[in-house]
């Protein structure tokens, strides 16, 4: 169920002419002489006493509202009718001048409230309403015994409970005094609602204090106070985005907060959106294009007047409904999303717009400080990660991620021929992109808590950077970036809330973006207020809320990137194709309201009737019916009229049959020229949607139909059941005297059948389930003719002299058989993404027969079916194999599937005769390819008594070669146990002996056993020197029984350094340099681990002298990126789009 916000008034971004800047130092200045000149101790804000219950509600705080109300404009905007309730005391407002008084829209002002007679003072005062954000605020003074309440009050009339409003004030009382600054509090910040619309200090200043006259607070008995409000934009209430921002926003699925945000600032990059608009989406399927549904996104986005859904998007990527309530990482949607579209626009003339945009370089460099010898390697990037741990802000992360490392001691760089040497290493970039995406760090891993956790720490980001200084060389033009979107993240590592700022022509005017509420914000807001860290500045951002990513354009680039996109630079044939959606759905809208105007009439014709082969005549649920709609205040003519265009058939060549119930299908006779003038809701019918067989005279008689009678005629409708195919044929129906015997209609069924006349045949009476005794009775005295004048009389016919010997010779055979019937799935057990058939199959069905079933469904050899019997635990997985000297009955096999669950069979096509497997033996694998990215099961049908060499002959009949070029292509097989390679299977092992030790296999995520794994040998590993070995390579996180991922061997050669090594591994897992220093080196073997740096020499004589059960290896210590989250973190998984 998609979440939606109701949409109003959206804020502008105007200057107040009474607007007040407070500044903290100010505030804090202010506060130190307020703390020293009273006599009381400062106080927190809290709720006012409550001194009238008639007007303000008593009781626990209740629930805050949801967003999903919707408050009519003219209760949203009810003012009060005087400035004070339960006095006649005059209190005086400061007016509004007339530019104040349009801008109910803005986000902050400050208005004054003059209380006069303040020594009189006994009851509540409320000022005037002043509008702020579309609502109405105004000041309240409570008087108490000791001291004077002030609070701000909002919306105080409105008692909707689905509105809210988070805001921010300063509560002044004003000084008389000349250049003297008011008294005031400490800033309240509180999220208004109906049960909590007033928020304050009950005891703002004690009286003795106010009256103190060397404060000169009170003038001529009179009192001013004064509030500097902040508000947020509203929810719950008519809040119209477009109107006072120019932008909408998009509606929040469950959890989608992080795509839309991400969505937003991609749409605001409005080079990427023409491009995106040019993608050619034109032969698309619109359910599964990623392309289109990002076109339709942004078309809405620029041209529509309401929130966007993404319900379409997020179907285009494959998802679920559950995918949308789950929390994602905007980062890692972001590269996922820019993959999908740059693959989308490869081929096309659009080819490099997303490197062209995104696409920044770096070099890796080794510099050697004593000799001239370099190593430098060139990457692409599309965003930078940023370390915000202990960094004050941006430029100290960019200096930290730049900064050089020196290699020297037993870590010196192996330099060739010129040895060991003194280097320095590190990363530079050589070239910045025009959008820079900048992710900072805020979510580690924590090796003490073993999980990841959120640094809130504070981190300064700038509206302009240069990052000249970070370069190799100069560019073209300098490195000048201007800030263009702030996407912000609330919460923690288990989740939380994402909203963007965003500065959509980069002219210093800021947008906030909640989801379906766009509002304009203040530049502090949108960049300040988001350093994150402790600040003694209230603001409407929590502790955890603050900046993670930031997109930055360069300034020679902006016109490129955020030029205007006019609507004709939009293709005319994407407009007319989303133009034509919205038709569509809007007539599908409106045909739902005004469902209950019109009456459907279903109707059904007798060429439905051919391919029924159980009782009746068709399954109503099955067959195709042709709807009518008309409204209910038409009349039969009407209806009937539709009928003649709709078949092409007169009025007298047919016939209306009202079917009663959907059970028996028994019809009653509708004479529709009688019943002309009547409307359709003054017809009786017990079916909705009203069900109609329309029967229609045969195209080879050109007569009218003859009129029915009821009382003296009937309707029969005729079946010949074939014994030999064991087929129910439908011949036709139909109008006879109840006087005719039904001797007299054999004949013209022999002829309809093309049988003699002579032909001998019974009938059987499908709805008394027997058969006609003697032919040559009379309809009436044959057939139970009810007295509701029911018509619809199904008789079968069959010939009298039959086989004994066929399966089922007689009707009654047949529907006897029915009874044993049911709906079996199967499905395939090797390829789950196979779509499952459903057979409809006798229970008493051998295996013989169920085999030639289910081969003539899949049109193979019968001897090439195996199958497995289903087991019904979790999740409904292949049990056992089927033998074929199988003696049972398929309910043998469904036996022990529960009764109300559906029944299901697995199945496996084989390579070779079931028969043959007599003489086979079947092996599971694991086959995994040469960058060690892919893996798949095989299942191999080696001989019983062959080898390794034989099964791997197997294998090489099922795989595709990496290196089909290779003449000397080679497989190999190895033992692997925990995600460690325990040894490598020579050729002429007998897979007897494998076969006895074998553990149960399986491919699923996270640490699965995976007992023997095929690969290809890599072609620099088949021929190996004296001074070379293979050894493997494991990953494990911190401890070794912490294993994950795929293991590998590596080719080692004696005596050259760890160093060397370590480039190799880091080589064939192209790991970047940045990542790769995370990663820890170590040689693990059954004693103590080896301590090896990378000048250390290989010494391979401790590899082949070993004699244990597990191999030495070498341990690559890291993070396991695809570790398995906490239970906290259910809601998560990675992200994928899979069309």
């Amino acid at each position: 169920m998609e979440i939606e916000t109701d949409q109003s008034i959206e804020a502008m971004d105007t200057q107040d002419t009474q607007e007040v800047e407070i500044i903290t130092s100010e505030l804090l200045q202010q506060q130190q002489q307020q703390n020293t000149q009273q006599n009381s101790p400062p106080q927190l804000p809290k709720f006012k006493n409550l001194i009238q219950p008639q007007l303000h509600a008593v009781g626990a705080v209740t629930q805050l509202p949801s967003e999903n109300g919707n408050v009519p404009p003219q209760q949203l905007l009810a003012d009060s009718s005087s400035a004070s309730f339960g006095n006649n005391d005059s209190s005086e407002a400061m007016p509004m001048d007339d530019e104040t008084k349009e801008d109910q829209f803005r986000s902050e002002t400050t208005f004054s409230f003059t209380v006069e007679n303040v020594g009189q003072l006994k009851s509540q005062r409320l000022s005037p309403p002043v509008y702020v954000r579309m609502l109405p605020w105004k000041i309240m003074v409570i008087p108490n015994d000791r001291a004077l309440g002030f609070f701000l009050q909002c919306n105080g009339e409105n008692d909707s409970p689905t509105w809210s409003c988070n805001a921010i004030a300063e509560l002044r009382l004003k000084c008389h005094k000349p250049d003297t600054q008011p008294f005031t509090r400490a800033r309240i910040k509180h999220l208004f609602y109906s049960k909590e619309n007033d928020y304050g200090y009950s005891n703002f200043i004690t009286w003795q204090e106010l009256q103190d006259a060397e404060k000169n607070y009170v003038h001529n008995n009179s009192i001013t106070l004064e509030v500097y409000v902040i508000a947020d934009a509203p929810h719950g209430v008519l809040w119209d985005s477009k109107k006072h921002t120019g932008y909408v926003g998009l509606k929040n699925q469950g959890a989608t907060c992080y795509m839309n945000s991400l969505l937003q600032t991609l749409y605001f990059t409005n080079s990427l959106r023409l491009a995106v608009y040019r993608i050619p989406t034109e032969a698309d399927d619109s359910t599964k294009s990623v392309g289109l549904s990002l076109q339709r996104v942004f078309h809405e986005l620029q041209l529509g007047d309401r929130p966007v859904g993404t319900k379409k998007l997020t179907k285009s990527f494959g998802w679920e409904t559950l995918d949308s309530f789950m929390q994602h990482d905007v980062q890692e949607f972001l590269r996922v999303l820019l993959d999908k579209l740059e693959s989308k626009m490869k081929g096309t003339c659009l080819e490099g717009t997303i490197p062209g945009l995104f696409e920044g370089k770096m070099s890796s460099y080794i510099k050697c400080k004593n000799v001239d010898y370099n190593s430098t390697r060139y990457e692409t990037f599309y965003d930078i990660q940023l370390n915000i741990k202990d960094k004050k802000n941006i430029y100290e992360s960019f200096q930290d991620y730049v900064a050089s490392e020196t290699l020297e001691g037993d870590n010196k760089y192996d330099a060739g021929v010129h040895g060991l040497q003194e280097a320095s290493k590190g990363v530079i970039f050589t070239s910045f992109p025009p959008v820079l995406h900048l992710h900072l760090m805020r979510f580690q891993y924590d090796p003490i808590t073993d999980s990841s956790i959120k640094y809130n720490d504070r981190f300064e980001f700038y509206e302009q950077i240069n990052l000249d200084r970070y370069l190799a060389e100069g560019e073209k033009t300098s490195a000048d970036y201007v800030l263009h979107a702030v996407l912000v993240h609330s919460g923690d590592n288990h989740g939380g809330h994402y909203v963007v700022f965003i500065n959509p022509k980069a002219d210093g005017r800021w947008f906030k973006f909640d989801d379906d509420v766009v509002s304009s914000c203040r530049k502090q807001e949108a960049i300040e207020q988001n350093y994150g860290g402790m600040d003694d500045e209230i603001s409407f951002h929590a502790k955890c809320s603050n900046a993670y990513m930031l997109v930055y354009i360069r300034q020679s680039e902006l016109d490129r990137v955020l030029g205007d996109i006019p609507e004709n630079e939009i293709s005319s044939d994407l407009v007319e194709r989303l133009d034509l959606e919205k038709r569509i759905e809007m007539a599908r809208r409106k045909e739902r309201s005004e469902a209950n105007l019109y009456v459907s009439v279903h109707v059904i014709l007798e060429e439905y009737f051919e391919g029924q082969q159980k009782r009746r005549l068709f399954d109503l649920e099955k067959t195709h019916q042709r709807p009518f709609k008309l409204k209910q205040n038409q009349t039969v003519d009407e209806l009937v009229d539709m009928f003649v265009k709709g078949f092409g058939v007169a009025r007298d060549r047919m016939r209306i049959w009202n079917m009663c119930t959907a059970q028996t299908q028994k019809f009653l006779y509708f004479d529709f020229e009688a019943e002309a003038s009547r409307t359709i809701e003054q017809i009786p019918t017990s079916q909705k949607p009203w069900v109609i067989f329309l029967e229609l005279a045969s195209p080879e008689d050109p007569a009218p139909l003859p009129p029915f009678n009821p009382k003296s005629d009937v309707l029969l409708f005729l079946k010949y059941y074939d014994a030999r195919n064991k087929r129910l044929n439908y011949i036709g129906c139909t109008q006879q005297p109840q006087s005719r015997r039904l001797i007299d209609l054999v004949p013209e069924v022999n002829r309809k059948l093309g049988f003699d006349p002579d032909t001998e045949l019974t009938v059987f009476d499908e709805y008394a389930d027997k058969k006609v005794a003697n032919l040559c009775d009379p309809i009436e005295s044959v057939l139970y003719i009810p007295q509701d004048l029911l018509q619809g009389h199904i008789l079968i016919f069959e010939r009298e002299n039959v086989d004994a010997k066929l399966d089922l010779p007689t009707v009654e055979d047949y529907f006897l058989d029915l009874v044993y019937r049911i709906e079996i799935i199967f499905s395939d057990k090797c390829n789950p993404n196979e779509p499952d058939f459903t057979l409809e199959l006798s229970n008493r069905y051998n295996y013989e027969q169920l085999t030639n079933a289910v081969a003539e469904r899949l049109n193979t050899d019968p001897q090439k079916l195996q199958f497995f019997m289903c087991i019904n635990n979790y999740k409904e997985t292949a049990g056992n194999a089927v033998p074929y000297t199988f003696k049972g009955t398929i309910k043998d096999l469904v036996s022990y599937t529960k009764q109300s669950t559906p029944k299901r069979i697995f199945y496996q096509r084989l390579s070779l005769s079931i028969h043959e497997l007599d003489n086979k033996k079947q092996f599971k694998c694991v086959w995994v390819s040469v960058d060690l990215k892919d893996e798949k099961e095989l299942v191999l049908y080696p001989n019983k008594n062959d080898t390794v060499k034989g099964l791997l002959e197997e294998a090489a009949k099922k795989i595709t070669f990496a290196f089909p070029e290779n003449s000397r292509r080679k497989l190999r097989l190895m033992k692997v146990s925990n995600h460690k390679i325990v040894s490598i299977c020579k050729d002429d092992i007998p897979l007897d002996t494998l076969l006895k030790t074998s553990e149960s296999l399986t491919t699923t995520q996270g640490g699965a056993q995976k007992t023997y794994r095929v690969e290809e040998v890599p072609t620099d590993e088949m021929l190996l020197a004296e001074n070379e070995m293979l050894i493997p390579v494991a990953h494990f996180s911190k401890e070794l029984y912490n294993s994950f991922g795929v293991p590998f061997l590596t080719k080692a050669r004696h005596g050259e350094p760890y160093g060397a090594l370590k480039q190799r591994i880091q080589k064939r897992l192209n790991v970047p340099d940045k990542e790769w220093e995370n990663y820890k080196f170590s040689v693990i073997t059954m004693g103590p681990n080896a301590d090896v740096n990378d000048n250390t020499p290989v010494d391979l004589e401790v590899y082949r002298s070993w004699t244990g059960g597990q191999l030495p290896f070498f341990g690559l210590d890291h993070i396991n990126k695809s570790r398995k989250r906490s239970s906290l973190n259910f809601s998560e998984k990675a992200i994928k789009i899979y069309n």
